[in-house]
């Protein structure tokens, strides 16, 4: 488009008039209708060269329907495409949530209230869709500040609703009062606390615009009790059909910026994709430069499977637990493309030694760090790029590809290959038949791979150890398909996340990989399990610790361990409670049965895992560059004996 026909566009959706007479006035439009509907009244304006006329006529009084503030939230939602809701119920909630009865909203109750926080974020994680949550005042409230900030933090488009005291008793430290707004004003992409019920409309249109636009997040509406319970006359034309996104539109693309991005790519020679969650929609396109360019390709942990990593080019994930492979060919690349992806502390090392041969390359002009995102306020955040593209990632990567050079890079793809040989993931086993988490998450893979289900697999885990074993061991195909908390690393998500996920796919196989740990924090949530008859297959890694932080504290601490040992239930027990079938598993001549009866049962089953306590390796240390990592060939030197601490000695900060 040129600069005119991009402001004549713009005018045309706040002043149609003016932007009529700039295309008039400029000769770009010739003979055309055009048509503007307000609700009262239609207006077509005939354009005849520069002469125009306006011809208008009244249109069908709008008919009108008795609606509660809940209805009209409820039938926002049916506009705006919303299947499915997850919530608690509570008093100051009860005027919308009595609109969902009977209604073709299928309605998830959790146990808790963060679990339907984290739900809703599954369902969006898996689906790329809205999730949705409601839940009522104070500490209804108060219990999703850590799914909200969780789904801010990793990109998650949801939208939250939670009651709230009568507007009169607002202030007034009313009972389950808060000032909800205050609250998540920082865990939000944009709150809002509607006090007119004339305003409720607008209010759902403006989260909904909001939690899709740009890079996706978290919007939030606290609703006064009396203004839901209100009734009025609304016009029908309130709930008139969604449009097909209800985003604002993406940046427009500077192609100066693609050209010299194109540029760099081709003089290159050791160029690498580092591709993020903000690629999720485009893994064709990823795919299609990768292979035209022969460019290999690393991802972070939410940007598993938008490449196959099964494909000969695949690096697999990089960072602080990634593969020891990805890390060497990001610190030895002379350009680095970033897409949709963020340099987080776990993804960068220490930012001083990051990508050397990528910034030598940036000053002699034959590389350096290209950076493609939607959220402009990430370039400059961590580090500075050589080019920064302000855009969806598919319309970027669509206008690189006719540009990038077709180039064999044998000699750099035969150096990745023998770091792949070099420094595979691995693990040392367990003496006596005795299990590591490592080695279930490898046979789960195994399984996977021999026999494939015919549904889609969908991966859930909770954070710690079990998390970035999940990483390594499975081996990942499709974009959307690893369900986990990354920037925030909420421990208890696991199993909310899994339920999330099953509802949104219900003929898929979910699968959660939990720590004992994770799964202590909200396995309440098995009543949703049993209630909804959702057939996960839950994995708990009972090593009876929380042994990546026991990792810390015998590396940075010397050994003085404290708050991670876990006195657990007997969590077979606990499932059956709930009428899960579930069974235990301690050696390896039972696992690979153990896996197949686990993985084929009809309906939800749990197995308690009881693995032997390991590190979690490759480890870059804090304060360290991204290639100065401890590997498996380390392993002794670090944790030591049983009697003495290893004799690698640790400074600075612990991990986080």
């Amino acid at each position: 488009l040129s600069g005119l026909e991009v402001l004549c566009s713009l005018r045309w959706q706040t002043k149609p008039m003016k932007a009529i007479r700039a295309l008039c006035g400029h000769g770009q439009v010739t003979r055309s209708m055009l048509k503007l509907r307000s609700a009262n009244r239609c207006h077509v304006y005939a354009l005849y060269g520069r002469s125009w006329g306006r011809k208008s006529f009244s249109s069908q009084v709008a008919a009108l329907r008795e609606l509660t503030g809940g209805e009209v939230i409820f039938n926002m939602l049916i506009e705006h495409g919303v299947d499915t809701v997850f919530g608690y119920s509570g008093g100051a909630v009860l005027p919308l949530i009595d609109a969902f009865h009977g209604k073709n909203i299928k309605w998830i109750t959790s146990a808790h209230e963060q679990c339907s926080g984290h739900s809703a974020a599954a369902y969006a994680k898996s689906t790329g869709k809205f999730g949705v949550a409601i839940v009522t005042s104070g500490p209804g409230l108060t219990n999703m500040v850590t799914p909200m900030q969780d789904a801010l933090t990793d990109g998650v488009p949801m939208v939250v609703f939670s009651g709230q005291v009568p507007t009169g008793a607002m202030g007034t430290d009313a009972f389950q009062e808060c000032p909800a707004t205050e609250i998540t004003r920082s865990c939000t992409k944009w709150n809002y606390v509607c006090l007119d019920f004339n305003q409720l409309p607008w209010a759902v249109n403006e989260a909904f615009r909001i939690a899709k636009s740009g890079r996706p997040g978290p919007c939030h509406i606290d609703l006064p009790k009396d203004i839901v319970s209100m009734s009025a006359k609304v016009p029908e034309a309130i709930f008139k059909k969604a449009s097909v996104s209800s985003a604002d539109a993406p940046p427009m693309l500077d192609m100066t910026a693609v050209q010299k991005a194109a540029d760099l790519i081709n003089k290159s020679k050791r160029p690498i994709l580092y591709v993020g969650q903000g690629a999720s929609h485009c893994p064709e396109i990823v795919s299609q430069i990768a292979h035209k360019a022969n460019i290999p390709v690393t991802t972070t942990c939410h940007g598993m499977g938008i490449f196959d990593e099964q494909d000969p080019l695949s690096m697999h994930m990089l960072g602080m637990h990634g593969a020891a492979y990805a890390n060497f060919a990001i610190q030895n690349a002379d350009c680095i493309i970033a897409v949709g992806s963020r340099f987080d502390d776990r993804t960068t090392g220490i930012v001083a030694k990051y990508a050397p041969k990528a910034r030598a390359a940036e000053k002699d002009g034959s590389g350096g760090i290209i950076h493609i995102n939607i959220d402009k306020s990430t370039f400059g955040k961590v580090l500075q790029p050589t080019v920064a593209l302000w855009a969806d990632t598919e319309h970027a990567l669509e206008a690189l590809e006719p540009l990038v050079s077709t180039n064999t890079r044998e000699e750099w793809l035969k150096q990745c290959q023998a770091w792949k040989k070099e420094h595979k993931f691995n693990y040392v086993k367990a003496p006596g038949g005795r299990l590591k988490t490592q080695q279930v998450i490898e046979a789960v893979n195994t399984h996977l791979e021999q026999k494939p289900p015919t549904k889609e697999v969908f991966v859930a885990t909770g954070v710690g150890n079990h998390q970035m074993m999940s990483c390594q061991f499975i081996r990942w195909k499709k974009p959307r398909t690893f369900i986990t908390s990354g920037s925030l690393g909420v421990m208890g998500a696991g199993l909310p996340f899994a339920i999330g996920t099953q509802v949104a796919n219900p003929d898929a196989l979910t699968i959660l990989i939990d720590g004992d740990g994770s799964f202590g924090m909200t396995n309440m949530d098995l009543q949703t399990v049993k209630r909804y008859k959702l057939p996960i297959k839950i994995a708990i890694m009972n090593d009876d610790r929380q042994q990546m932080v026991w990792i810390w504290q015998r590396l940075f601490f010397e050994g003085r361990y404290i708050s991670v040992t876990n006195d657990n239930p007997d969590f077979v027990a606990l499932a059956q409670a709930y009428g899960i079938k579930a069974v235990h598993c301690d050696n390896e001549a039972d696992l690979p049965k153990v896996i197949e009866e686990w993985l084929t049962s009809d309906g939800p089953m749990l197995v308690d895992f009881k693995v032997v306590p390991d590190i979690c390796l490759p480890m870059v240390a804090p304060g360290k560059a991204l290639d100065e990592m401890i590997l498996l060939q380390d392993r002794d030197a670090v944790l030591g004996t049983e009697e003495e601490l290893g004799s690698m000695k640790f400074e600075g900060l612990a991990p986080s």
